[in-house]
């Protein structure tokens, strides 16, 4: 238990400046072994601190979001060659497996810009947890220029319709991208036939 809450208070004190590193809850979910949790977090922290070290240009408004080896970018960054140095670090950490780049060359965001966004992202996560149908302890939200993104393991297909769903309702949404998937344990139930929980 000491290591988790050492590596939650690394996680913490990294996202606190620079660009802003999270990874999904439920570590102990059975989705999500507590070393499948730790590597991401690993991943995440590695990210984080290769982004703030690069000198090339300025990488602030970058997110970074890790779960199950999956890295997904999101932000603004000013040119089209920092959107690429961005993937690039990304692909350097460990147990990194894939990597989505959502990042838009659009500059800074203005406070405001910023504050619409959180009011959406709060909104989404009201909306799927309060949908007793939909695991969402293992669901990561980020909103980034009125985008939704989804990132994390349910149980069935039918909850990633659910959670989707919830997103597009909520009022300021431009677009919902889901990077959601079917847990491995889940897939194997459905493909055996059997009862899921």
């Amino acid at each position: 238990m000491s290591t988790l809450r050492t590596v939650f208070f690394l996680a913490l004190s990294l996202g606190l400046s620079g660009c802003v590193v999270s990874t999904i809850t439920g570590a102990t979910s059975k989705e999500r072994p507590v070393g499948r949790s730790i590597d991401d977090t690993s991943a995440g922290m590695a990210i984080g601190a290769r982004m703030r070290r690069f000198h090339d240009g300025d990488l602030s408004g970058v997110r970074v979001a890790v779960e199950d080896g999956f890295v997904l970018l999101s932000g603004n960054v000013p040119t089209p060659e920092l959107r690429l140095d961005a993937e690039r670090i990304a692909w350097t950490a460990p147990k990194v497996v894939k990597v989505a780049n959502e990042i838009e060359v659009t500059g800074k965001r203005g406070f405001l810009g910023n504050a619409k966004d959180r009011w959406i992202t709060t909104q989404v996560r009201t909306r799927i947890f309060s949908d007793n149908a939909v695991r969402s302890v293992n669901i990561n939200i980020e909103t980034r220029n009125k985008v939704v993104y989804l990132l994390g393991l349910v149980r069935t297909e039918g909850e990633i319709k659910r959670a989707t769903g919830h997103a597009r309702l909520v009022p300021g949404v431009k677009k919902v991208v889901s990077y959601l998937s079917v847990a491995q344990r889940y897939q194997q139930q459905e493909l055996d036939g059997g009862p899921q929980q």
